[in-house]
Protein backbone atom coordinates (compact mmCIF):
# COMPACT_ATOMS: atom_id res chain seq x y z
CA UNK A 1 0.00 0.00 0.00
CA UNK A 2 1.21 3.36 -1.31
CA UNK A 3 0.77 6.59 1.44
CA UNK A 4 -0.53 9.13 -1.12
CA UNK A 5 0.64 11.87 1.02
CA UNK A 6 4.50 10.88 0.79
CA UNK A 7 4.35 9.22 -3.26
CA UNK A 8 3.15 11.15 -6.40
CA UNK A 9 0.65 9.07 -7.75
CA UNK A 10 2.47 9.84 -10.81
CA UNK A 11 5.59 8.17 -9.80
CA UNK A 12 3.75 4.55 -9.25
CA UNK A 13 1.80 4.89 -12.17
CA UNK A 14 5.18 5.55 -14.45
CA UNK A 15 6.60 2.80 -12.96
CA UNK A 16 3.84 0.29 -13.62
CA UNK A 17 3.53 1.56 -17.44
CA UNK A 18 7.13 1.34 -17.63
CA UNK A 19 7.03 -2.24 -16.29
CA UNK A 20 4.08 -3.50 -18.77
CA UNK A 21 2.23 -3.83 -15.87
CA UNK A 22 -1.14 -5.81 -15.59
CA UNK A 23 -3.78 -5.39 -12.80
CA UNK A 24 -5.42 -2.64 -11.38
CA UNK A 25 -4.57 0.56 -9.59
CA UNK A 26 -7.04 0.91 -6.65
CA UNK A 27 -6.81 4.38 -5.48
CA UNK A 28 -9.19 5.29 -2.10
CA UNK A 29 -9.48 8.32 0.36
CA UNK A 30 -12.41 8.02 3.25
CA UNK A 31 -15.03 9.41 0.44
CA UNK A 32 -14.45 7.35 -2.40
CA UNK A 33 -12.61 4.44 -4.31
CA UNK A 34 -11.42 4.62 -8.05
CA UNK A 35 -9.39 2.40 -10.04
CA UNK A 36 -7.42 2.40 -12.79
CA UNK A 37 -6.90 -0.44 -14.50
CA UNK A 38 -3.93 -1.66 -17.08
CA UNK A 39 -2.92 -4.32 -19.52
CA UNK A 40 0.37 -4.48 -20.41
CA UNK A 41 1.47 -0.99 -19.41
CA UNK A 42 -1.49 0.54 -21.44
CA UNK A 43 -4.12 2.35 -19.09
CA UNK A 44 -7.75 0.80 -21.39
CA UNK A 45 -10.38 1.44 -18.23
CA UNK A 46 -11.20 3.11 -14.90
CA UNK A 47 -13.89 2.92 -12.29
CA UNK A 48 -15.13 5.27 -9.59
CA UNK A 49 -17.59 5.01 -6.86
CA UNK A 50 -18.63 8.80 -7.15
CA UNK A 51 -21.80 8.79 -8.94
CA UNK A 52 -21.34 11.71 -10.95
CA UNK A 53 -18.20 9.52 -12.85
CA UNK A 54 -21.35 7.01 -14.25
CA UNK A 55 -21.86 6.09 -17.48
CA UNK A 56 -25.55 6.93 -17.17
CA UNK A 57 -24.63 10.56 -15.80
CA UNK A 58 -22.39 11.51 -18.07
CA UNK A 59 -24.74 10.36 -20.96
CA UNK A 60 -27.14 12.65 -19.20
CA UNK A 61 -25.28 15.72 -19.44
CA UNK A 62 -23.96 14.96 -22.51
CA UNK A 63 -27.43 15.06 -23.71
CA UNK A 64 -27.54 11.51 -25.39
CA UNK A 65 -29.91 10.21 -22.98
CA UNK A 66 -32.97 11.57 -20.83
CA UNK A 67 -33.22 10.27 -16.75
CA UNK A 68 -35.89 8.31 -17.46
CA UNK A 69 -34.52 6.65 -20.83
CA UNK A 70 -31.78 6.08 -18.06
CA UNK A 71 -33.65 4.49 -15.34
CA UNK A 72 -35.45 2.26 -17.34
CA UNK A 73 -32.21 0.93 -19.04
CA UNK A 74 -30.61 0.70 -15.57
CA UNK A 75 -33.46 -1.71 -14.15
CA UNK A 76 -33.60 -3.47 -17.69
CA UNK A 77 -29.55 -4.00 -16.69
CA UNK A 78 -30.26 -5.08 -13.04
CA UNK A 79 -33.06 -7.14 -14.00
CA UNK A 80 -31.35 -9.31 -16.95
CA UNK A 81 -27.57 -9.03 -15.48
CA UNK A 82 -26.88 -7.04 -18.54
CA UNK A 83 -24.19 -4.31 -18.66
CA UNK A 84 -25.52 -0.78 -19.00
CA UNK A 85 -24.12 0.42 -22.35
CA UNK A 86 -25.36 -2.19 -23.97
CA UNK A 87 -28.82 -2.39 -22.79
CA UNK A 88 -28.65 1.70 -24.61
CA UNK A 89 -26.71 0.14 -27.55
CA UNK A 90 -29.99 -2.89 -28.03
CA UNK A 91 -32.88 -0.24 -27.34
CA UNK A 92 -31.09 2.00 -30.10
CA UNK A 93 -30.61 5.06 -27.80
CA UNK A 94 -26.75 5.28 -28.99
CA UNK A 95 -25.18 3.48 -31.13
CA UNK A 96 -21.84 1.26 -30.02
CA UNK A 97 -19.62 3.56 -31.71
CA UNK A 98 -20.44 6.28 -29.77
CA UNK A 99 -20.55 4.47 -26.58
CA UNK A 100 -17.40 3.86 -26.85
CA UNK A 101 -16.08 7.28 -27.42
CA UNK A 102 -17.95 8.51 -24.31
CA UNK A 103 -16.66 5.40 -22.45
CA UNK A 104 -13.55 6.81 -23.58
CA UNK A 105 -14.07 9.92 -21.79
CA UNK A 106 -15.18 8.85 -18.93
CA UNK A 107 -11.61 6.87 -18.30
CA UNK A 108 -9.50 9.54 -19.02
CA UNK A 109 -11.73 12.03 -16.52
CA UNK A 110 -11.51 9.48 -13.86
CA UNK A 111 -7.83 8.49 -14.57
CA UNK A 112 -6.98 12.33 -14.88
CA UNK A 113 -8.92 13.18 -11.63
CA UNK A 114 -6.79 11.53 -9.72
CA UNK A 115 -3.28 13.34 -10.62
CA UNK A 116 -4.50 16.03 -8.12
CA UNK A 117 -4.59 13.88 -4.90
CA UNK A 118 -2.54 15.02 -2.46
CA UNK A 119 -3.87 12.33 0.35
CA UNK A 120 -5.07 9.01 0.06
CA UNK A 121 -3.84 5.74 -0.30
CA UNK A 122 -3.05 3.20 -3.46
CA UNK A 123 -2.77 -0.03 -3.92
CA UNK A 124 -1.99 -1.82 -7.05
CA UNK A 125 -3.44 -5.40 -8.09
CA UNK A 126 -2.00 -7.41 -10.22
CA UNK A 127 -3.77 -9.90 -12.25
CA UNK A 128 -3.41 -11.53 -16.02
CA UNK A 129 -7.49 -10.42 -16.59
CA UNK A 130 -8.34 -6.77 -15.05
CA UNK A 131 -11.28 -6.27 -17.55
CA UNK A 132 -13.56 -7.72 -19.73
CA UNK A 133 -11.31 -7.21 -22.91
CA UNK A 134 -14.78 -6.09 -24.66
CA UNK A 135 -14.77 -3.17 -22.41
CA UNK A 136 -10.71 -1.86 -23.03
CA UNK A 137 -10.63 1.86 -24.70
CA UNK A 138 -8.26 2.80 -26.79
CA UNK A 139 -6.50 6.02 -25.22
CA UNK A 140 -3.10 7.55 -24.89
CA UNK A 141 -1.57 6.61 -21.15
CA UNK A 142 1.47 8.77 -22.27
CA UNK A 143 -0.96 11.88 -22.94
CA UNK A 144 -2.90 11.32 -20.06
CA UNK A 145 0.79 11.10 -17.60
CA UNK A 146 1.75 14.40 -19.48
CA UNK A 147 -2.04 16.56 -18.65
CA UNK A 148 -2.49 14.36 -15.26
CA UNK A 149 0.87 15.35 -13.80
CA UNK A 150 1.09 19.02 -15.43
CA UNK A 151 -1.83 19.43 -13.45
CA UNK A 152 -0.40 18.63 -10.10
CA UNK A 153 -0.87 21.43 -7.57
CA UNK A 154 2.48 21.59 -5.40
CA UNK A 155 5.60 21.69 -7.77
CA UNK A 156 8.26 21.79 -4.99
CA UNK A 157 6.80 17.76 -4.76
CA UNK A 158 7.24 17.62 -8.43
CA UNK A 159 10.81 19.03 -8.19
CA UNK A 160 11.61 16.07 -5.54
CA UNK A 161 10.52 13.62 -8.17
CA UNK A 162 12.55 14.86 -10.58
CA UNK A 163 15.85 13.59 -8.87
CA UNK A 164 19.19 14.13 -9.67
CA UNK A 165 19.40 17.70 -11.73
CA UNK A 166 22.40 17.07 -13.48
CA UNK A 167 21.16 14.45 -15.40
CA UNK A 168 20.92 14.72 -19.34
CA UNK A 169 17.18 14.62 -21.17
CA UNK A 170 16.52 15.07 -24.56
CA UNK A 171 13.16 14.86 -26.42
CA UNK A 172 12.21 11.62 -27.87
CA UNK A 173 11.99 11.34 -31.41
CA UNK A 174 8.94 10.44 -32.24
CA UNK A 175 7.07 11.79 -29.24
CA UNK A 176 5.06 8.91 -27.61
CA UNK A 177 1.87 10.97 -28.05
CA UNK A 178 0.59 13.75 -30.60
CA UNK A 179 1.51 16.58 -29.01
CA UNK A 180 -1.16 18.47 -31.54
CA UNK A 181 -3.51 17.07 -29.10
CA UNK A 182 -2.58 19.57 -26.20
CA UNK A 183 -2.18 22.93 -25.69
CA UNK A 184 1.33 23.39 -24.72
CA UNK A 185 2.17 25.89 -22.50
CA UNK A 186 4.95 28.52 -22.91
CA UNK A 187 7.35 27.09 -20.61
CA UNK A 188 6.33 23.63 -22.27
CA UNK A 189 7.20 25.28 -25.35
CA UNK A 190 10.86 26.51 -23.79
CA UNK A 191 11.89 23.30 -22.48
CA UNK A 192 10.71 20.84 -25.94
CA UNK A 193 12.53 23.47 -28.13
CA UNK A 194 15.64 23.34 -25.60
CA UNK A 195 15.68 19.22 -25.80
CA UNK A 196 16.21 19.25 -29.02
CA UNK A 197 19.96 18.46 -27.94
CA UNK A 198 21.23 16.78 -24.58
CA UNK A 199 20.38 19.28 -21.82
CA UNK A 200 20.56 18.75 -17.72
CA UNK A 201 17.42 19.47 -16.07
CA UNK A 202 19.43 22.13 -14.25
CA UNK A 203 20.15 24.18 -17.67
CA UNK A 204 16.37 22.96 -18.67
CA UNK A 205 14.62 24.95 -15.12
CA UNK A 206 17.30 28.06 -15.78
CA UNK A 207 15.63 30.38 -15.75
CA UNK A 208 15.08 33.97 -14.50
CA UNK A 209 11.55 33.86 -13.21
CA UNK A 210 8.68 31.55 -13.04
CA UNK A 211 10.89 28.29 -12.09
CA UNK A 212 7.81 26.46 -10.64
CA UNK A 213 6.16 26.78 -14.19
CA UNK A 214 9.44 25.23 -15.75
CA UNK A 215 9.55 22.50 -13.63
CA UNK A 216 6.22 21.49 -13.78
CA UNK A 217 6.63 21.61 -17.66
CA UNK A 218 10.34 18.86 -17.07
CA UNK A 219 8.48 16.81 -14.69
CA UNK A 220 5.48 16.55 -16.61
CA UNK A 221 7.25 16.09 -19.96
CA UNK A 222 9.74 13.40 -18.40
CA UNK A 223 6.97 11.79 -16.91
CA UNK A 224 5.13 11.25 -19.61
CA UNK A 225 8.22 9.81 -22.03
CA UNK A 226 8.64 13.35 -24.11
CA UNK A 227 11.74 13.47 -22.76
CA UNK A 228 14.04 10.55 -21.96
CA UNK A 229 17.50 10.01 -20.42
CA UNK A 230 20.29 10.90 -22.78
CA UNK A 231 21.98 7.53 -21.94
CA UNK A 232 20.28 4.61 -23.27
CA UNK A 233 18.09 6.65 -25.75
CA UNK A 234 18.57 4.24 -28.48
CA UNK A 235 16.80 1.73 -26.83
CA UNK A 236 14.48 4.15 -25.14
CA UNK A 237 13.43 5.92 -28.93
CA UNK A 238 12.29 2.34 -29.95
CA UNK A 239 10.11 1.72 -27.22
CA UNK A 240 8.41 5.15 -27.59
CA UNK A 241 8.36 4.12 -31.62
CA UNK A 242 6.27 1.78 -30.93
CA UNK A 243 3.65 3.54 -29.10
CA UNK A 244 0.14 2.84 -30.56
CA UNK A 245 -1.89 5.62 -31.76
CA UNK A 246 -5.47 6.36 -29.93
CA UNK A 247 -9.19 6.18 -31.41
CA UNK A 248 -10.61 6.67 -28.10
CA UNK A 249 -13.02 4.50 -28.66
CA UNK A 250 -13.27 0.43 -27.60
CA UNK A 251 -10.54 -1.47 -28.79
CA UNK A 252 -11.26 -4.18 -30.97
CA UNK A 253 -8.04 -6.51 -30.22
CA UNK A 254 -6.40 -5.31 -26.77
CA UNK A 255 -2.84 -7.19 -27.05
CA UNK A 256 -2.35 -9.97 -24.17
CA UNK A 257 -0.06 -8.85 -21.57
CA UNK A 258 3.48 -10.85 -21.52
CA UNK A 259 3.42 -14.24 -19.55
CA UNK A 260 6.51 -13.28 -17.21
CA UNK A 261 6.32 -9.36 -16.07
CA UNK A 262 9.98 -9.20 -17.18
CA UNK A 263 9.26 -10.24 -20.51
CA UNK A 264 8.33 -7.04 -23.04
CA UNK A 265 5.13 -7.54 -24.68
CA UNK A 266 5.22 -8.51 -28.45
CA UNK A 267 4.94 -5.36 -31.41
CA UNK A 268 3.08 -5.55 -33.51
CA UNK A 269 4.68 -5.22 -37.43
CA UNK A 270 4.18 -1.61 -38.63
CA UNK A 271 2.01 -1.31 -41.55
CA UNK A 272 2.28 -1.43 -44.58
CA UNK A 273 1.95 1.73 -47.21
CA UNK A 274 -1.13 0.19 -48.83
CA UNK A 275 -2.83 -0.48 -45.53
CA UNK A 276 -1.90 2.61 -43.84
CA UNK A 277 -3.59 4.28 -47.15
CA UNK A 278 -6.67 1.45 -47.08
CA UNK A 279 -6.86 2.23 -43.35
CA UNK A 280 -7.41 6.45 -43.42
CA UNK A 281 -9.75 5.26 -46.76
CA UNK A 282 -11.98 3.34 -44.44
CA UNK A 283 -12.12 6.07 -41.44
CA UNK A 284 -12.81 8.87 -44.11
CA UNK A 285 -16.40 8.85 -43.40
CA UNK A 286 -16.38 9.32 -39.78
CA UNK A 287 -13.44 11.33 -40.07
CA UNK A 288 -13.47 15.31 -39.00
CA UNK A 289 -12.47 17.79 -41.08
CA UNK A 290 -9.89 18.38 -37.58
CA UNK A 291 -8.63 15.01 -37.64
CA UNK A 292 -7.90 14.73 -41.47
CA UNK A 293 -5.56 17.78 -41.09
CA UNK A 294 -4.67 15.86 -37.69
CA UNK A 295 -4.80 19.32 -35.28
CA UNK A 296 -7.01 19.86 -32.90
CA UNK A 297 -10.23 21.44 -32.68
CA UNK A 298 -8.87 24.89 -31.17
CA UNK A 299 -5.98 24.90 -33.80
CA UNK A 300 -5.16 28.64 -34.75
CA UNK A 301 -5.31 29.26 -38.86
CA UNK A 302 -1.63 29.59 -39.02
CA UNK A 303 -1.80 25.85 -37.11
CA UNK A 304 -3.97 24.59 -39.97
CA UNK A 305 -2.10 26.17 -42.74
CA UNK A 306 1.26 24.77 -41.72
CA UNK A 307 -0.58 21.28 -40.65
CA UNK A 308 -1.67 20.99 -44.69
CA UNK A 309 1.22 21.85 -45.91
CA UNK A 310 3.07 19.60 -43.94
CA UNK A 311 0.27 16.45 -44.39
CA UNK A 312 0.51 17.34 -47.93
CA UNK A 313 4.25 17.06 -48.57
CA UNK A 314 4.08 14.20 -46.66
CA UNK A 315 1.59 12.03 -48.49
CA UNK A 316 2.18 13.04 -52.25
CA UNK A 317 6.31 12.01 -51.29
CA UNK A 318 5.03 8.84 -49.68
CA UNK A 319 2.04 7.94 -52.22
CA UNK A 320 4.21 8.90 -55.38
CA UNK A 321 5.58 5.11 -55.55
CA UNK A 322 1.37 4.39 -55.58
CA UNK A 323 0.53 6.35 -58.73
CA UNK A 324 0.23 3.57 -61.19
CA UNK A 325 -1.69 1.35 -58.71
CA UNK A 326 -4.85 1.06 -60.54
CA UNK A 327 -6.52 -0.11 -57.71
CA UNK A 328 -5.40 2.82 -55.47
CA UNK A 329 -5.57 5.53 -58.06
CA UNK A 330 -9.51 6.55 -56.76
CA UNK A 331 -8.91 5.91 -53.14
CA UNK A 332 -5.36 8.19 -53.30
CA UNK A 333 -7.68 10.92 -55.37
CA UNK A 334 -9.96 10.96 -52.54
CA UNK A 335 -7.67 11.34 -50.44
CA UNK A 336 -6.63 14.50 -51.70
CA UNK A 337 -9.82 15.89 -52.14
CA UNK A 338 -11.24 15.41 -49.17
CA UNK A 339 -7.60 16.71 -47.70
CA UNK A 340 -8.31 19.64 -49.83
CA UNK A 341 -11.61 20.09 -48.86
CA UNK A 342 -10.83 20.53 -45.03
CA UNK A 343 -8.06 22.82 -45.52
CA UNK A 344 -10.69 25.11 -47.48
CA UNK A 345 -13.67 24.73 -44.97
CA UNK A 346 -11.56 25.34 -42.12
CA UNK A 347 -9.16 28.14 -43.53
CA UNK A 348 -12.59 30.21 -43.94
CA UNK A 349 -13.35 31.99 -40.45
CA UNK A 350 -17.20 31.95 -41.39
CA UNK A 351 -17.93 28.38 -42.58
CA UNK A 352 -15.66 26.72 -39.53
CA UNK A 353 -17.65 28.50 -37.20
CA UNK A 354 -20.98 26.84 -38.70
CA UNK A 355 -19.04 23.20 -39.27
CA UNK A 356 -18.06 23.67 -35.33
CA UNK A 357 -21.09 24.66 -34.35
CA UNK A 358 -22.59 21.47 -36.53
CA UNK A 359 -20.27 19.21 -35.48
CA UNK A 360 -22.23 17.89 -32.17
CA UNK A 361 -25.56 17.49 -33.52
CA UNK A 362 -24.70 15.62 -36.51
CA UNK A 363 -22.01 13.37 -38.38
CA UNK A 364 -19.54 15.28 -40.03
CA UNK A 365 -19.83 15.59 -43.59
CA UNK A 366 -17.55 14.01 -45.57
CA UNK A 367 -17.78 14.09 -49.36
CA UNK A 368 -20.03 16.82 -50.85
CA UNK A 369 -20.77 14.52 -53.73
CA UNK A 370 -22.34 11.67 -52.33
CA UNK A 371 -25.07 11.59 -54.33
CA UNK A 372 -25.68 8.17 -55.88
CA UNK A 373 -25.92 8.74 -59.51
CA UNK A 374 -26.50 6.17 -62.03
CA UNK A 375 -22.85 5.86 -63.35
CA UNK A 376 -21.62 5.95 -59.75
CA UNK A 377 -24.12 2.61 -58.84
CA UNK A 378 -22.69 0.85 -62.17
CA UNK A 379 -19.42 2.05 -61.16
CA UNK A 380 -19.91 0.51 -57.90
CA UNK A 381 -21.36 -3.01 -59.05
CA UNK A 382 -18.58 -3.14 -61.56
CA UNK A 383 -15.83 -2.82 -58.95
CA UNK A 384 -18.25 -5.62 -56.70
CA UNK A 385 -18.50 -7.84 -59.19
CA UNK A 386 -14.41 -7.31 -59.97
CA UNK A 387 -13.63 -7.92 -56.18
CA UNK A 388 -15.58 -10.99 -56.03
CA UNK A 389 -13.82 -12.56 -59.13
CA UNK A 390 -10.40 -11.84 -56.64
CA UNK A 391 -12.44 -13.95 -54.00
CA UNK A 392 -12.41 -16.53 -56.22
CA UNK A 393 -8.94 -16.19 -56.93
CA UNK A 394 -7.76 -16.67 -53.37
CA UNK A 395 -6.95 -13.02 -54.05
CA UNK A 396 -8.93 -11.33 -51.43
CA UNK A 397 -6.30 -8.69 -50.06
CA UNK A 398 -6.30 -7.36 -53.30
CA UNK A 399 -10.33 -7.06 -53.27
CA UNK A 400 -10.36 -4.77 -50.06
CA UNK A 401 -9.18 -1.15 -52.29
CA UNK A 402 -11.91 -2.58 -54.98
CA UNK A 403 -14.73 -2.68 -52.07
CA UNK A 404 -13.44 0.74 -50.31
CA UNK A 405 -13.99 2.61 -53.61
CA UNK A 406 -17.82 0.54 -54.28
CA UNK A 407 -19.32 1.37 -50.91
CA UNK A 408 -17.98 5.01 -50.88
CA UNK A 409 -19.48 5.13 -54.52
CA UNK A 410 -22.66 3.83 -53.26
CA UNK A 411 -23.20 3.01 -49.73
CA UNK A 412 -26.19 1.24 -50.38
CA UNK A 413 -24.38 -1.65 -52.39
CA UNK A 414 -25.21 -4.19 -50.30
CA UNK A 415 -23.62 -7.12 -51.87
CA UNK A 416 -19.99 -5.27 -51.66
CA UNK A 417 -20.35 -4.05 -48.20
CA UNK A 418 -21.58 -7.58 -47.13
CA UNK A 419 -18.23 -8.59 -48.70
CA UNK A 420 -16.07 -5.89 -47.67
CA UNK A 421 -16.99 -7.00 -43.88
CA UNK A 422 -16.12 -10.63 -44.35
CA UNK A 423 -13.14 -9.59 -46.60
CA UNK A 424 -11.41 -7.07 -43.50
CA UNK A 425 -12.22 -9.67 -40.59
CA UNK A 426 -9.78 -11.71 -41.79
CA UNK A 427 -7.16 -9.13 -42.99
CA UNK A 428 -3.55 -9.02 -41.25
CA UNK A 429 -4.13 -5.69 -40.24
CA UNK A 430 -7.64 -3.71 -41.15
CA UNK A 431 -9.45 -6.54 -38.88
CA UNK A 432 -10.58 -3.91 -36.66
CA UNK A 433 -12.06 -1.67 -39.42
CA UNK A 434 -14.85 -4.90 -40.11
CA UNK A 435 -17.07 -4.21 -37.41
CA UNK A 436 -19.05 -1.05 -39.26
CA UNK A 437 -19.57 -2.76 -42.36
CA UNK A 438 -20.72 -5.54 -40.82
CA UNK A 439 -23.07 -3.83 -38.63
CA UNK A 440 -24.59 -1.59 -41.29
CA UNK A 441 -24.66 -4.48 -43.92
CA UNK A 442 -26.89 -6.05 -41.21
CA UNK A 443 -28.95 -2.83 -40.57
CA UNK A 444 -30.09 -3.45 -44.65
CA UNK A 445 -31.01 -6.99 -43.91
CA UNK A 446 -31.65 -7.97 -40.58
CA UNK A 447 -32.79 -11.36 -41.47
CA UNK A 448 -28.92 -12.01 -43.20
CA UNK A 449 -28.36 -15.39 -40.63
CA UNK A 450 -25.43 -16.35 -42.21
CA UNK A 451 -23.22 -12.42 -42.09
CA UNK A 452 -25.14 -12.26 -38.55
CA UNK A 453 -23.18 -15.13 -37.74
CA UNK A 454 -19.87 -14.27 -39.25
CA UNK A 455 -19.97 -11.06 -36.75
CA UNK A 456 -20.58 -13.20 -34.07
CA UNK A 457 -17.34 -15.92 -35.13
CA UNK A 458 -15.56 -12.36 -35.76
CA UNK A 459 -16.16 -11.25 -32.23
CA UNK A 460 -15.57 -14.39 -30.61
CA UNK A 461 -11.76 -14.45 -32.49
CA UNK A 462 -10.87 -11.29 -30.94
CA UNK A 463 -11.96 -12.59 -27.58
CA UNK A 464 -15.13 -10.41 -27.21
CA UNK A 465 -17.20 -12.79 -25.76
CA UNK A 466 -20.52 -10.52 -24.69
CA UNK A 467 -20.85 -9.30 -28.31
CA UNK A 468 -20.51 -12.55 -29.96
CA UNK A 469 -23.10 -14.11 -27.37
CA UNK A 470 -25.93 -11.24 -28.39
CA UNK A 471 -25.31 -11.60 -32.31
CA UNK A 472 -25.42 -15.91 -31.38
CA UNK A 473 -28.57 -15.55 -30.11
CA UNK A 474 -30.03 -13.81 -32.41
CA UNK A 475 -29.05 -16.30 -35.33
CA UNK A 476 -30.74 -19.29 -32.97
CA UNK A 477 -33.81 -16.96 -32.67
CA UNK A 478 -34.28 -16.97 -36.31
CA UNK A 479 -32.61 -20.67 -37.32
CA UNK A 480 -33.13 -22.92 -33.54
CA UNK A 481 -30.99 -25.82 -35.69
CA UNK A 482 -28.14 -23.90 -36.75
CA UNK A 483 -25.45 -25.84 -35.67
CA UNK A 484 -22.72 -23.27 -35.47
CA UNK A 485 -24.68 -20.87 -33.37
CA UNK A 486 -25.57 -23.89 -31.27
CA UNK A 487 -21.82 -24.98 -30.57
CA UNK A 488 -20.41 -21.66 -30.44
CA UNK A 489 -22.63 -19.93 -27.76
CA UNK A 490 -22.15 -22.50 -25.44
CA UNK A 491 -18.05 -21.28 -25.75
CA UNK A 492 -18.41 -17.62 -25.72
CA UNK A 493 -20.77 -18.44 -22.10
CA UNK A 494 -18.03 -20.27 -20.64
CA UNK A 495 -15.82 -16.85 -21.82
CA UNK A 496 -18.18 -14.27 -20.70
CA UNK A 497 -17.17 -13.05 -17.33
CA UNK A 498 -20.36 -11.71 -16.61
CA UNK A 499 -22.31 -14.72 -17.32
CA UNK A 500 -19.97 -17.31 -15.36
CA UNK A 501 -20.43 -15.10 -12.12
Amino acid sequence: MTDLSRTLLSEELRVLTRARKTGVLEVTTPDWAKGIFLIGGRIVFASSTLDKDKLGEQLIRLGRISRDDFMLAFERSQADSERLGQVLVDAGLIDHEELGRVVAQQVQRIVLSLFAVTAGESRFHEGTDPIPRDLAVDVSTARLLFEGARAYPDAARLELALGDLTRSLRLAAPAPFDLTRVSLTPPEKDVIDGAREDRTITALLARDSSRPLFIRAVYALSCSGVLIEATGTKRAQATLAAAPQETETFQMAVPAPPAHASRPAAVAPPLGLREQILRLYEALPRATHYEVLEVPPDASTQAIDAAYRRITAEQDRAWRELMGDVQLSAILSTLRRRRREAYLLLSEPVRRAAYDKGLGQAAPATDTSRTITAERHVRARQLAQEAQAMHKRSEPEKAVPLLLEAVELDPENRPARRLLAVTLARHPTLSRSAERHFLVALEQDPEDVDLRYRLAVYYTRLGLPARARVHLQAVLKSDPEHEGAQRDLGHVASADPLRTH
